[in-house]
């Protein structure tokens, strides 16, 4: 399991192919290519409101991203890009980071163009890699953490089926200077059957998911 999860996240050779797709949309694993397209996404303000960082100025937002890719190099997390399938726009970006390979676990981390809020893309997403995550990846433990003040995000975790396990106090110093407390949530291996249940009823709407090969 270990081999897999190493090989996996290093070498992209894994049964579903190098990106994981929906009927919304597919998750590309980031490349420069796409560096300039977030950047100007992340000019919107309204993103980063519950952000520790603001994101808005164009040359920290591509220092963060050249970041990511080099963590992704050094097989330290992996970053997809969101994409809409029938316009093909990007729509914003999701992450597997914060990795333990010894007790197999991660965090998720994303963010999204307002013109995509409210749109069934981050909930796509999130079954997408959740999938990923519990059926490829075979972790035990998926984190999810955002400012207790983020009331859409706090939501929409909870709606999935994610559990609050508690607020770290003074989690960071934001860019500001304030101090952010954060939610966690959390999915472990025994809710993932319940918890897909839950995302098959909401998706099924759309046409049946299935990974790309």
């Amino acid at each position: 399991m270990v081999a897999l999860f190493q090989t996996l996240f290093n070498q992209w050779e894994n049964p579903f192919g190098s990106f994981l797709e929906g009927s919304q949309i597919r998750l590309s694993p980031l490349d420069p290519s796409h560096f300039a397209t977030l950047v100007e996404l992340g000019k919107d303000s309204r993103i980063w409101t519950n952000f520790p960082s603001d994101r808005g100025d164009a040359s920290k937002h591509l220092s963060h991203l050249s970041e990511i890719k080099e963590d992704m190099d050094n097989g330290s997390q992996l970053a997809f890009v969101i994409e809409e399938k029938a316009s093909g726009a990007i729509a914003g970006m999701t992450r597997l980071y914060h990795l333990n390979q010894s007790h197999r676990q991660l965090e998720i981390g994303s963010w999204l163009h307002p013109n995509f809020w409210s749109s069934g893309i981050n909930t796509e997403s999130k079954f997408l890699l959740l999938t990923f995550c519990f059926e490829a990846l075979q972790t035990i433990r998926v984190q999810f953490r955002t400012d207790v003040t983020n009331q859409r995000s706090r939501q929409a975790l909870e709606k999935m089926g994610a559990t609050l396990e508690g607020v770290i106090r003074n989690e960071r110093i934001k860019d500001d200077g304030t101090y952010r407390h954060a939610a966690v949530y959390s999915i472990i291996e025994q809710e993932w059957a319940e918890v897909k249940a839950l995302f098959v009823e909401k998706l099924s709407r759309y046409s049946p998911l299935q990974m790309a090969s």
